[in-house]
């Protein structure tokens, strides 16, 4: 009768053997992704070609140095002043009513290359009895409204905040 086994010794590659295994593999993953692998080279060779490969290895190279400039530079009051106003300005684009700004935005662009036609065509000087009678013109007198109704609308915000 034959012996029982007792144990199972897993057999271990040689490096050698486990080199030409990821060679295998990796000839195989190649062959599956030509066309990707070809791009990628080219791209390689684009970068080189441009001086961009070796400017970018440079800077991961020396990315400690970098990066100790980079925060001196990101630490300087200007820059963080900016970053703040950066967020402000986004916080209060996101607090608009996108439709509105948008229908706004469309008739201030629009009235404005109106206005820029017509005054290039338009050289009578204005006097004040001009700005008188263009009170009565009903578009006047509407964005007129909208500026002094917008004027109203801050100064109430400033009374609170004073």
């Amino acid at each position: 009768m034959a012996k029982p086994i007792t144990s199972i010794q897993k057999r271990q590659m040689t490096e050698e053997e486990r080199r030409a295994e990821a060679l295998a593999k990796l000839k195989a993953a190649v062959g599956d992704s030509e066309e990707a692998v070809r791009e990628l080279l080219e791209f390689i060779e684009q970068l080189h070609e441009s001086g961009l490969l070796e400017a970018a290895n440079a800077l991961l190279k020396a990315r400690e140095d970098v990066a100790k400039i980079v925060v001196g530079q990101l630490n300087q009051k200007p820059v963080t002043t900016m970053i703040n106003h950066a967020f402000a300005i986004a916080g209060f684009a996101a607090s608009l009513d996108p439709e509105k700004t948008a229908k706004l935005l469309e008739h201030i662009a629009a009235g404005a290359m109106e206005a820029y036609e017509q005054n290039s065509v338009e050289t009578k000087k204005i006097g004040l009895f001009d700005l008188l009678k263009a009170l009565n013109d009903p578009d006047i007198n509407r964005a007129i409204r909208f500026f002094l109704s917008a004027l109203k609308a801050i100064g109430k915000r400033f009374r609170n905040d004073g």
